[in-house]
């Protein structure tokens, strides 16, 4: 049986390196058109328009909508665990978590709206996709394990007390609601 011939290359590229930069650039443009416009506003053709890219190319990457705006979640979500891994104090590791954690929502309005205030009324994948950023928010908050119950309990008062911020447009400076968090990550169960 003949090898299967490979696909072109353009620009120095391989087609499968090209096809991973072009979803790549699908979902920062999901994430950006979801943070101005709320993830009603991110139809396949806005992303598309701000990608700069056809349908064509995000039918390549995508079954449908709701497949990219559960990844669009997730890079938002690896990048507010990024953000919070980079402001770790061994002196008081919760406190710089909270800290990089309520920064990052502020420093990211939009997106910080979409997903965590918007959120609640999906189901299906993203609710795992949520599951999932609950379990990384435990660890990166340095709660210990414990009682699955309570540690739900304990990330959905911080997720909840940063929607309510959110909601507020931000009213309380950073260390106000970092301080009235930090009792949260003082719960054992």
């Amino acid at each position: 049986m003949p090898a299967k011939p490979e696909k072109r290359r353009y620009s120095g590229q391989s087609f499968e390196a090209r096809q991973a930069e072009r979803r790549a650039k699908l979902i920062d443009a999901a994430l950006e058109v979801a943070g101005r416009g709320g993830l009603e506003a991110a139809s396949v053709a806005a992303i598309c328009a701000q990608a700069g890219l056809t349908a064509r190319y995000f039918y390549e990457s995508f079954p449908g909508r709701e497949e990219i705006v559960v990844e669009a979640y997730r890079l938002a979500q690896q990048r507010l665990l990024a953000n919070i891994e980079s402001s770790k104090d061994k002196r008081d590791p919760a406190k710089a978590a909270l800290k990089g954690f309520f920064t990052s929502l502020a420093e990211h309005p939009g997106a910080a709206r979409v997903f965590l205030v918007d959120l609640d009324d999906h189901g299906g994948s993203m609710r795992m996709a949520s599951f999932e950023g609950a379990k990384k928010l435990a660890k990166a908050f340095g709660l210990k394990e414990g009682h699955p119950l309570m540690l739900a309990g304990i990330i959905g008062a911080i997720v909840d007390i940063g929607k309510r911020w959110i909601e507020s447009d931000f009213a309380e400076p950073v260390e106000k609601v970092v301080e009235i968090a930090l009792p949260f990550t003082k719960v054992r169960g």
